[in-house]
């Protein structure tokens, strides 16, 4: 599951849900938002957007967790 922590707030974990969303998660504090960061539900309403984007991307780059870094591998031209 891709994830990465906000490198502002590091206890923000942001991961890629089994339902292709982004599930943020602070101490025992959830909410749950669209890859566009558009809350959906849970107690926390407001996310980094750009980083919903990071995380959810998940079109050509093979997307890898790595100790709560966002590894990204893609092909170069």
């Amino acid at each position: 599951m891709a994830s990465i922590t906000h490198p502002f707030d590091p206890e923000m974990l942001y991961q890629l849900n089994a339902d292709g969303n982004i599930q943020l998660t602070k101490g025992n504090q959830m909410g749950i938002f669209t890859t566009k960061g558009v809350w959906l539900s849970g107690d926390i309403q407001h996310a980094d957007p750009q980083l919903c984007v990071w995380v959810g991307n998940t079109g050509a780059a093979s997307q890898h967790a790595s100790e709560g870094h966002l590894v990204i591998n893609a092909k170069r031209s």
